[in-house]
Protein backbone atom coordinates (compact mmCIF):
# COMPACT_ATOMS: atom_id res chain seq x y z
CA UNK A 1 0.00 0.00 0.00
CA UNK A 2 1.44 3.25 -0.92
CA UNK A 3 1.71 6.09 1.17
CA UNK A 4 -0.75 9.32 0.53
CA UNK A 5 1.27 12.24 -1.24
CA UNK A 6 2.33 14.50 1.62
CA UNK A 7 0.25 18.03 1.48
CA UNK A 8 1.97 21.26 0.41
CA UNK A 9 1.27 22.65 3.17
CA UNK A 10 0.41 22.08 7.10
CA UNK A 11 0.72 24.51 10.00
CA UNK A 12 -0.35 22.76 13.51
CA UNK A 13 -0.65 24.70 16.26
CA UNK A 14 1.73 27.88 15.08
CA UNK A 15 2.55 31.08 17.34
CA UNK A 16 5.03 33.27 17.40
CA UNK A 17 6.10 36.51 19.17
CA UNK A 18 8.71 38.92 18.26
CA UNK A 19 11.04 39.91 20.96
CA UNK A 20 9.89 43.78 20.35
CA UNK A 21 6.84 42.54 21.38
CA UNK A 22 5.39 41.32 24.81
CA UNK A 23 2.52 39.30 23.22
CA UNK A 24 2.30 37.19 20.14
CA UNK A 25 1.80 38.31 16.82
CA UNK A 26 0.22 35.36 15.95
CA UNK A 27 -1.30 32.37 18.05
CA UNK A 28 -2.32 28.80 17.54
CA UNK A 29 -2.75 28.88 13.95
CA UNK A 30 -3.99 25.36 11.96
CA UNK A 31 -4.51 25.57 8.28
CA UNK A 32 -3.98 23.05 5.49
CA UNK A 33 -3.37 23.99 1.65
CA UNK A 34 -3.72 21.64 -1.30
CA UNK A 35 -2.51 21.18 -4.45
CA UNK A 36 -4.08 23.40 -7.24
CA UNK A 37 -6.27 25.05 -3.82
CA UNK A 38 -6.26 28.52 -3.82
CA UNK A 39 -6.90 30.46 0.09
CA UNK A 40 -7.78 33.53 0.68
CA UNK A 41 -6.26 35.23 4.24
CA UNK A 42 -8.48 38.11 5.16
CA UNK A 43 -8.05 40.81 8.09
CA UNK A 44 -7.63 44.22 8.89
CA UNK A 45 -4.05 45.74 8.89
CA UNK A 46 -1.75 44.32 11.91
CA UNK A 47 -4.22 41.07 12.49
CA UNK A 48 -0.88 38.86 11.75
CA UNK A 49 -1.27 37.87 8.41
CA UNK A 50 2.03 39.33 6.99
CA UNK A 51 3.79 37.23 10.45
CA UNK A 52 2.07 33.84 9.10
CA UNK A 53 3.74 34.38 5.90
CA UNK A 54 6.85 35.03 6.85
CA UNK A 55 6.83 31.66 9.32
CA UNK A 56 6.14 29.56 5.76
CA UNK A 57 8.48 31.47 3.79
CA UNK A 58 11.18 31.22 6.20
CA UNK A 59 11.92 34.80 6.62
CA UNK A 60 11.06 34.10 10.51
CA UNK A 61 13.28 32.98 11.89
CA UNK A 62 16.15 33.85 9.62
CA UNK A 63 15.64 37.89 8.82
CA UNK A 64 12.82 38.63 12.09
CA UNK A 65 13.90 36.91 15.13
CA UNK A 66 11.26 35.79 17.91
CA UNK A 67 9.69 32.52 19.85
CA UNK A 68 7.79 30.14 17.89
CA UNK A 69 6.36 27.03 18.83
CA UNK A 70 4.12 24.89 16.55
CA UNK A 71 5.03 23.05 13.30
CA UNK A 72 5.04 23.92 9.56
CA UNK A 73 5.62 21.21 6.85
CA UNK A 74 6.43 21.55 3.34
CA UNK A 75 5.43 18.34 1.51
CA UNK A 76 5.87 16.29 4.33
CA UNK A 77 9.04 17.89 6.00
CA UNK A 78 9.67 20.45 8.74
CA UNK A 79 10.96 23.86 8.28
CA UNK A 80 12.84 23.98 10.98
CA UNK A 81 16.28 23.52 9.95
CA UNK A 82 15.91 23.99 6.62
CA UNK A 83 17.53 27.55 4.56
CA UNK A 84 15.89 29.64 3.11
CA UNK A 85 17.62 28.76 -0.33
CA UNK A 86 15.65 25.53 0.53
CA UNK A 87 12.56 26.75 1.47
CA UNK A 88 12.52 29.02 -1.68
CA UNK A 89 12.95 26.49 -4.00
CA UNK A 90 9.08 25.42 -2.49
CA UNK A 91 7.36 28.65 -2.05
CA UNK A 92 7.66 31.84 -3.93
CA UNK A 93 7.17 34.74 -2.37
CA UNK A 94 5.64 38.43 -3.38
CA UNK A 95 5.95 41.26 -1.11
CA UNK A 96 3.67 43.66 0.09
CA UNK A 97 6.01 46.19 -1.19
CA UNK A 98 7.71 45.39 -4.39
CA UNK A 99 10.12 48.01 -4.13
CA UNK A 100 12.30 45.81 -1.80
CA UNK A 101 12.25 43.23 -4.05
CA UNK A 102 13.34 44.16 -7.55
CA UNK A 103 17.09 44.14 -7.58
CA UNK A 104 17.55 43.86 -11.50
CA UNK A 105 18.15 47.56 -13.64
CA UNK A 106 15.72 46.04 -16.46
CA UNK A 107 12.66 44.57 -16.69
CA UNK A 108 14.10 41.38 -18.02
CA UNK A 109 16.97 41.62 -16.07
CA UNK A 110 14.73 40.96 -12.99
CA UNK A 111 12.45 38.48 -13.92
CA UNK A 112 15.43 36.56 -15.10
CA UNK A 113 17.56 37.08 -11.73
CA UNK A 114 16.15 33.82 -9.99
CA UNK A 115 16.91 31.85 -13.02
CA UNK A 116 19.97 33.18 -12.80
CA UNK A 117 21.09 32.17 -9.40
CA UNK A 118 20.20 28.50 -10.04
CA UNK A 119 22.56 28.43 -12.72
CA UNK A 120 20.34 28.49 -16.07
CA UNK A 121 22.05 29.15 -19.40
CA UNK A 122 20.61 32.67 -21.07
CA UNK A 123 18.91 29.97 -23.79
CA UNK A 124 17.05 28.24 -20.69
CA UNK A 125 16.34 31.66 -19.10
CA UNK A 126 14.86 33.56 -22.13
CA UNK A 127 11.45 31.35 -22.79
CA UNK A 128 10.94 31.19 -19.01
CA UNK A 129 10.76 34.76 -18.49
CA UNK A 130 9.07 35.80 -21.16
CA UNK A 131 5.95 33.14 -20.35
CA UNK A 132 6.02 35.25 -17.10
CA UNK A 133 5.98 38.30 -18.87
CA UNK A 134 3.14 37.22 -21.08
CA UNK A 135 0.99 35.41 -18.19
CA UNK A 136 0.72 39.00 -16.61
CA UNK A 137 0.56 41.16 -19.92
CA UNK A 138 3.54 43.05 -19.34
CA UNK A 139 5.86 41.96 -22.67
CA UNK A 140 5.93 45.64 -23.63
CA UNK A 141 7.94 46.19 -20.29
CA UNK A 142 10.90 44.09 -20.80
CA UNK A 143 13.36 46.03 -21.90
CA UNK A 144 12.22 49.06 -19.60
CA UNK A 145 14.34 50.06 -16.70
CA UNK A 146 12.46 48.93 -13.37
CA UNK A 147 13.07 52.57 -11.95
CA UNK A 148 10.78 54.17 -14.26
CA UNK A 149 8.25 51.55 -13.90
CA UNK A 150 5.11 52.64 -11.92
CA UNK A 151 4.16 51.29 -8.82
CA UNK A 152 1.53 49.29 -10.03
CA UNK A 153 4.10 48.09 -12.93
CA UNK A 154 6.34 47.21 -9.97
CA UNK A 155 4.21 44.69 -8.79
CA UNK A 156 3.45 42.92 -11.67
CA UNK A 157 7.30 43.11 -12.31
CA UNK A 158 8.01 41.11 -9.32
CA UNK A 159 5.40 38.84 -9.42
CA UNK A 160 6.60 37.88 -12.60
CA UNK A 161 9.86 37.15 -11.25
CA UNK A 162 8.49 34.85 -8.60
CA UNK A 163 6.81 32.97 -11.50
CA UNK A 164 9.67 32.84 -13.30
CA UNK A 165 10.81 30.56 -9.89
CA UNK A 166 7.93 28.39 -11.10
CA UNK A 167 7.53 27.24 -7.14
CA UNK A 168 4.68 24.97 -6.07
CA UNK A 169 3.56 27.11 -3.04
CA UNK A 170 2.77 30.75 -3.83
CA UNK A 171 2.25 33.56 -1.24
CA UNK A 172 0.80 36.89 -2.22
CA UNK A 173 0.95 39.79 0.56
CA UNK A 174 -1.42 41.98 -1.37
CA UNK A 175 -0.90 41.60 -4.65
CA UNK A 176 -3.73 43.80 -5.63
CA UNK A 177 -3.14 47.13 -3.84
CA UNK A 178 -1.07 48.89 -6.20
CA UNK A 179 -3.39 47.73 -8.99
CA UNK A 180 -5.65 49.38 -11.09
CA UNK A 181 -9.14 47.56 -11.70
CA UNK A 182 -8.20 46.11 -15.28
CA UNK A 183 -4.13 44.89 -13.98
CA UNK A 184 -6.20 43.11 -11.16
CA UNK A 185 -8.60 41.52 -13.12
CA UNK A 186 -5.31 40.29 -15.43
CA UNK A 187 -3.14 39.48 -11.88
CA UNK A 188 -6.72 37.23 -10.11
CA UNK A 189 -7.53 35.29 -13.48
CA UNK A 190 -3.58 34.33 -13.69
CA UNK A 191 -3.80 32.95 -10.05
CA UNK A 192 -6.67 31.19 -10.70
CA UNK A 193 -5.12 29.92 -13.84
CA UNK A 194 -1.80 28.94 -11.84
CA UNK A 195 -3.90 27.00 -9.49
CA UNK A 196 -6.13 24.80 -11.96
CA UNK A 197 -2.55 23.30 -13.24
CA UNK A 198 -1.26 22.45 -9.88
CA UNK A 199 -0.25 25.76 -7.54
CA UNK A 200 -0.95 25.95 -4.08
CA UNK A 201 -2.17 29.51 -3.55
CA UNK A 202 -2.29 31.88 -0.59
CA UNK A 203 -3.52 35.10 -1.27
CA UNK A 204 -3.25 37.88 1.50
CA UNK A 205 -5.74 40.88 0.56
CA UNK A 206 -7.98 43.66 1.91
CA UNK A 207 -9.81 43.51 -1.09
CA UNK A 208 -11.57 40.47 -0.71
CA UNK A 209 -14.41 41.65 -3.08
CA UNK A 210 -11.93 40.78 -6.07
CA UNK A 211 -10.42 38.08 -4.15
CA UNK A 212 -13.74 36.11 -4.54
CA UNK A 213 -14.06 36.70 -7.86
CA UNK A 214 -12.02 33.68 -8.81
CA UNK A 215 -13.49 31.44 -6.32
CA UNK A 216 -10.71 30.99 -3.90
CA UNK A 217 -11.68 26.74 -2.27
CA UNK A 218 -10.81 28.06 1.22
CA UNK A 219 -11.36 31.34 3.15
CA UNK A 220 -9.49 32.55 6.66
CA UNK A 221 -10.46 35.61 8.88
CA UNK A 222 -7.84 36.33 11.21
CA UNK A 223 -8.20 38.99 13.47
CA UNK A 224 -5.83 40.12 16.97
CA UNK A 225 -3.64 37.32 15.60
CA UNK A 226 -5.72 34.53 15.55
CA UNK A 227 -8.34 32.58 12.94
CA UNK A 228 -11.82 33.15 13.94
CA UNK A 229 -13.30 32.04 10.10
CA UNK A 230 -12.23 29.33 7.91
CA UNK A 231 -14.55 28.14 5.49
CA UNK A 232 -16.19 28.96 2.15
CA UNK A 233 -16.92 32.36 0.87
CA UNK A 234 -20.36 32.34 1.46
CA UNK A 235 -19.77 32.02 5.27
CA UNK A 236 -17.55 34.88 5.53
CA UNK A 237 -20.23 37.31 4.37
CA UNK A 238 -21.69 37.12 7.91
CA UNK A 239 -18.54 36.42 9.68
CA UNK A 240 -16.44 39.59 9.50
CA UNK A 241 -16.53 42.91 10.71
CA UNK A 242 -17.35 44.64 6.86
CA UNK A 243 -16.19 47.80 7.76
CA UNK A 244 -12.47 46.02 7.70
CA UNK A 245 -12.34 44.27 4.47
CA UNK A 246 -13.71 45.14 1.66
CA UNK A 247 -17.13 42.51 0.89
CA UNK A 248 -19.37 43.15 -2.18
CA UNK A 249 -21.45 45.98 -2.17
CA UNK A 250 -25.08 44.12 -1.65
CA UNK A 251 -23.38 42.52 1.24
CA UNK A 252 -22.40 45.87 2.99
CA UNK A 253 -25.95 46.84 2.12
CA UNK A 254 -27.47 44.39 3.80
CA UNK A 255 -25.81 43.76 6.70
CA UNK A 256 -25.58 48.28 7.75
CA UNK A 257 -29.42 48.17 7.37
CA UNK A 258 -29.63 45.66 10.23
CA UNK A 259 -27.93 48.14 12.13
CA UNK A 260 -28.75 51.07 14.22
CA UNK A 261 -28.98 54.69 11.94
CA UNK A 262 -26.11 57.09 12.47
CA UNK A 263 -26.63 60.50 10.89
CA UNK A 264 -23.36 61.69 9.14
CA UNK A 265 -22.87 65.34 7.65
CA UNK A 266 -19.58 65.70 5.81
CA UNK A 267 -18.08 68.84 5.69
CA UNK A 268 -18.13 70.43 2.53
CA UNK A 269 -15.42 73.06 2.15
CA UNK A 270 -16.03 76.72 0.56
CA UNK A 271 -13.78 76.97 -2.32
CA UNK A 272 -13.12 80.69 -3.70
CA UNK A 273 -12.60 80.21 -7.33
CA UNK A 274 -11.20 84.10 -7.82
CA UNK A 275 -8.77 83.11 -5.33
CA UNK A 276 -4.55 82.27 -6.16
CA UNK A 277 -4.30 78.87 -6.53
CA UNK A 278 -1.59 76.63 -3.72
CA UNK A 279 -0.19 75.24 -7.19
CA UNK A 280 -0.36 76.13 -10.70
CA UNK A 281 0.32 73.22 -13.53
CA UNK A 282 0.56 75.39 -16.53
CA UNK A 283 1.43 73.22 -19.74
CA UNK A 284 3.60 70.91 -18.39
CA UNK A 285 5.37 68.12 -20.02
CA UNK A 286 7.53 65.68 -18.41
CA UNK A 287 10.08 63.15 -20.08
CA UNK A 288 12.85 61.58 -17.51
CA UNK A 289 15.22 60.87 -20.37
CA UNK A 290 15.15 62.27 -24.00
CA UNK A 291 15.46 58.59 -25.66
CA UNK A 292 12.62 57.84 -23.40
CA UNK A 293 8.71 58.62 -24.46
CA UNK A 294 7.04 61.78 -23.07
CA UNK A 295 5.22 60.79 -19.47
CA UNK A 296 2.95 64.15 -19.20
CA UNK A 297 1.46 65.69 -22.22
CA UNK A 298 0.35 69.28 -21.18
CA UNK A 299 -1.33 69.26 -18.18
CA UNK A 300 -2.71 72.38 -16.61
CA UNK A 301 -4.44 72.16 -13.80
CA UNK A 302 -4.90 74.39 -10.24
CA UNK A 303 -5.29 73.47 -6.90
CA UNK A 304 -6.82 76.03 -4.64
CA UNK A 305 -7.12 76.08 -0.49
CA UNK A 306 -10.36 73.33 0.30
CA UNK A 307 -10.78 71.47 -2.46
CA UNK A 308 -10.36 67.93 -2.66
CA UNK A 309 -9.04 66.46 -5.94
CA UNK A 310 -8.60 62.99 -7.01
CA UNK A 311 -6.13 61.67 -9.87
CA UNK A 312 -7.20 58.89 -11.82
CA UNK A 313 -5.89 56.61 -14.62
CA UNK A 314 -3.96 53.14 -14.79
CA UNK A 315 -0.40 51.98 -14.04
CA UNK A 316 1.31 53.94 -15.59
CA UNK A 317 -0.59 56.75 -16.96
CA UNK A 318 1.46 59.21 -14.87
CA UNK A 319 -0.50 60.03 -11.70
CA UNK A 320 2.98 59.96 -9.25
CA UNK A 321 4.48 61.50 -11.65
CA UNK A 322 2.06 64.15 -11.51
CA UNK A 323 2.08 64.47 -8.06
CA UNK A 324 5.60 64.50 -7.69
CA UNK A 325 6.09 67.91 -9.53
CA UNK A 326 3.75 69.43 -7.42
CA UNK A 327 6.26 68.69 -4.48
CA UNK A 328 9.64 69.50 -6.66
CA UNK A 329 10.56 66.19 -6.67
CA UNK A 330 10.16 66.47 -10.22
CA UNK A 331 11.01 69.32 -12.60
CA UNK A 332 9.01 70.16 -16.08
CA UNK A 333 10.79 69.51 -19.29
CA UNK A 334 9.02 71.92 -20.59
CA UNK A 335 5.98 74.73 -18.52
CA UNK A 336 5.94 75.26 -15.54
CA UNK A 337 4.99 74.94 -11.73
CA UNK A 338 4.13 77.26 -9.74
CA UNK A 339 4.14 77.03 -5.16
CA UNK A 340 2.20 79.87 -4.03
CA UNK A 341 2.92 82.02 -7.15
CA UNK A 342 7.12 80.78 -7.09
CA UNK A 343 8.55 78.71 -10.16
CA UNK A 344 9.09 75.16 -8.81
CA UNK A 345 12.89 75.29 -10.33
CA UNK A 346 13.60 78.04 -8.55
CA UNK A 347 12.23 76.40 -5.24
CA UNK A 348 14.03 73.88 -2.91
CA UNK A 349 11.83 70.72 -1.67
CA UNK A 350 12.72 71.92 1.26
CA UNK A 351 10.66 74.90 0.79
CA UNK A 352 7.93 73.53 -1.03
CA UNK A 353 7.81 71.14 2.13
CA UNK A 354 6.32 73.92 4.22
CA UNK A 355 3.43 74.29 1.85
CA UNK A 356 2.95 70.57 1.14
CA UNK A 357 2.67 67.14 2.69
CA UNK A 358 3.56 63.90 0.54
CA UNK A 359 3.08 60.56 1.56
CA UNK A 360 4.67 57.85 -0.66
CA UNK A 361 3.22 55.09 -2.69
CA UNK A 362 5.67 53.04 -0.27
CA UNK A 363 5.41 53.87 3.26
CA UNK A 364 8.87 51.88 4.09
CA UNK A 365 10.38 55.08 2.14
CA UNK A 366 9.16 57.18 5.06
CA UNK A 367 10.00 55.68 7.96
CA UNK A 368 12.79 55.94 9.77
CA UNK A 369 13.03 56.29 13.24
CA UNK A 370 13.02 52.56 15.56
CA UNK A 371 9.73 53.04 17.30
CA UNK A 372 6.22 54.61 15.85
CA UNK A 373 6.68 57.37 18.97
CA UNK A 374 10.06 58.12 17.59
Amino acid sequence: MTEPTPLPLVIKDLTFRYNSRQSPAIKNINLTLEPGQIMLLAGSSGCGKTTLMRCINGLIPHSYHGEMTGEILIHGRSVEGMGLSEISAHVGTLLQDPERQILGTYVLNEVCFGLESQGLSREQMLPIANQALERLRIQHLKEKETFFTSGGEKQKVALAGVLAMQPNILLLDEPLASLDPASARDALLAFRALADEGLSIMIVEHRVEDVLAIHPEKVLYMDDGEILYAGDSAGLMDAVDYRRIKLPAPVIARRARQEPVQSFRPTVPEVDPQSQPLISFQDVRFQYKEDMPVVLHGIDLDVRAGEVIAILGHNGSGKTTTVKHALGLLKPTEGKVLLEGRDSKKTTIAEAAKTIGYVFQSPTQMLFAATVSE
